[in-house]
């Protein structure tokens, strides 16, 4: 999969739809569950190899409209802007979780025993449970070792509410997880804006296509 600007445009996607809705959430209290559940489901699988299973191109199209919206230079609009402060907060994240070997291991593990639960006591992809389970990982793990401040912008009264909260920190978990698979399609942080364009490119042939 490696270099692959048609995976990373996928994974690059399944990142910014993972900050758009993050920000419905911030802003509405509400999120698109079928855009939700398939980040949330790529939490509980290892497999990097098949993009197209992981996110069914119908359901990111989300992702790639924010990911066409936010880099392709054409919108100044602050949303957008914020979106792609999101994005690279997200890369930066994964770097200092996975710079760490042995915190790297411990997130998986925790993630690969919070699947097994689920599994075990049938819980959906979106059960209030599994969610709230997932943002216990991403509160224990990442928000309080002090790893990157994270800022989510929103209206307050929704903010304040622990299942906006707990929806919020999972979908950044997800976004963690769609990091590490562009980095694995061969995406990287410094030649980002040399295919840039490219990314665009390959979102909008896909926003044709669904």
């Amino acid at each position: 999969m490696a270099n692959d600007i048609y995976a990373q445009t996928q994974a690059f996607a399944a990142i910014c739809q993972a900050g758009a809705l993050i920000q419905d959430l911030a802003n509405c209290g509400t999120w698109d569950e079928d855009a939700a559940a398939i980040l949330i489901k790529s939490l509980a699988t290892d497999s990097t190899n098949d993009l197209e299973q992981l996110y069914p191109p119908k359901y990111l199209k989300k992702g790639y409209f924010s990911l066409v919206q936010c880099f392709s230079g054409n919108t100044g609009e602050q949303r957008y802007l914020q979106l792609a402060k999101y994005v690279i907060l997200f890369v930066r994240l994964e770097r200092k979780v996975t710079k760490s070997a042995t915190a790297a291991e411990r997130l998986a593990r925790r993630l690969s025993d919070n699947t097994a639960e689920a599994r075990s006591r049938h819980l959906s992809v979106l059960d209030p449970d599994l969610i709230a389970n997932l943002s216990n990982i991403y509160k224990s793990e990442i928000s309080d070792t002090g790893l990157l401040k994270f800022n989510i912008y929103g209206k307050k009264n929704m903010l304040q509410q622990l299942h906006i909260q707990h929806k919020i920190r999972a979908l950044i978990l997800a976004a963690i997880k769609a990091v590490i698979l562009w980095r694995s399609a061969g995406g990287r942080r410094r030649s980002f804006i040399f295919k840039r364009s490219r990314l665009v490119e390959c979102a909008n042939t896909r926003l044709k296509q669904i």
